[in-house]
């Protein structure tokens, strides 16, 4: 996979919303793009929904495989996410059935995967394989899974 497949937009509801965010300044979207969590992120009990935000080249142009996973609830964080198979290209997650049911998908080809990215303040950039974040594009439901398989850890190093 060489570019995130971000999930569909649901039609367009015609409502705004505007929010200050912490990394991204004030932004605005539709809320209609608003993805609505299963469960919280761990240690994020206060956030259940959110929208992906592209993110933004020094060129102004937006990145095709990295984005904003941001919050749209107080107090407005937000987690780099990117698609795992830029970092690994035989990364194959195994989500619990549980799961799958919790989140609606009866077709792998609804699901969209995405990992948090960890950018330290110095040392090595990591990302998350052993969580991941999964999307149902059609309902727009998502939750952050532990793998079944324990191959993948949390602090994966990237080149």
């Amino acid at each position: 996979m060489s570019t995130m497949n971000v999930p569909a937009v649901a039609p367009a509801s015609g409502a705004r919303i505007a929010i200050r965010s912490r990394q991204l300044g004030d932004i605005e979207f539709d809320a209609a793009d608003v993805i609505s969590f299963c469960e919280p992120v761990l240690g994020f009990a206060e956030c259940d929904r959110y929208v992906l935000i592209p993110h933004t080249l020094p060129d102004g142009t937006a990145s095709d495989t990295i984005m904003w996973l941001q919050a749209v609830t107080a107090p407005y964080h937000a987690f780099i996410v990117t698609d795992p198979w830029g970092a690994v290209a035989d990364y194959a997650p195994e989500i619990s059935d549980a799961d799958a049911d919790q989140l609606g998908l009866t077709r792998f080809q609804d699901a969209t995967v995405v990992a948090i990215l960890t950018v330290p303040g110095e040392g090595a950039m990591t990302i998350n394989l052993r969580a991941p974040i999964v999307f149902n594009a059609v309902n727009r439901t998502a939750k952050q899974v532990v793998l079944l398989s324990d191959q993948y850890h949390s602090r994966h190093p990237l080149a």
